[in-house]
């Protein structure tokens, strides 16, 4: 997908689970092992969040004290998650018209990443001391 409507914005996390988060991404620890790291980048633990969030049904109303992960248009090279946003959106919302502002279809997700943030951070740190298969874990448990 070529065309990024969300280009123009940035991807937030929660400030308050920086350090933890950058731990779980390959990137920022490139020191660790796949099982410690699963995520590549932070925009792919956002990602995550996200999808948890929609599925857990989390919402935030606004999100508050946040960090700059990355510009948006890094989501051009993935363009499958742009469209996953602007349906999930729709499929939430039913806001057909909403769906043209841009800008509030990106909030939605930043605030559903956001507020899925915490659940995900809970499933990595679970059990056992490798957060790749604690995350595959629950995965296996909710398809099961």
């Amino acid at each position: 997908m070529s065309d990024n409507p969300f280009s123009s914005y940035n991807v937030l996390l929660p400030k308050k689970h920086g350090e933890a988060i950058r731990g779980y991404c390959a990137q920022s620890n490139s020191r660790v092992s796949r099982e410690q790291a699963p995520f590549d980048r932070q925009v792919d633990f956002w990602y995550c969040s996200f999808l948890i969030a929609i599925k857990e049904k989390y919402h935030l109303e606004e999100a508050k004290d946040t960090y700059n992960v990355t510009p948006a248009s890094i989501l051009s090279s993935d363009g499958y998650r742009i469209t996953h946003i602007q349906s999930a959106y729709l499929s939430i919302t039913g806001d057909l018209d909403g769906l043209a502002n841009n800008r509030k279809v990106f909030d939605f997700a930043n605030d559903y990443a956001i507020a899925g943030t915490p659940y995900l951070l809970q499933i990595l740190g679970e059990m056992s001391q490798k957060p790749l298969w604690n995350i595959l874990d629950k995965l296996e448990q909710e398809l099961g």
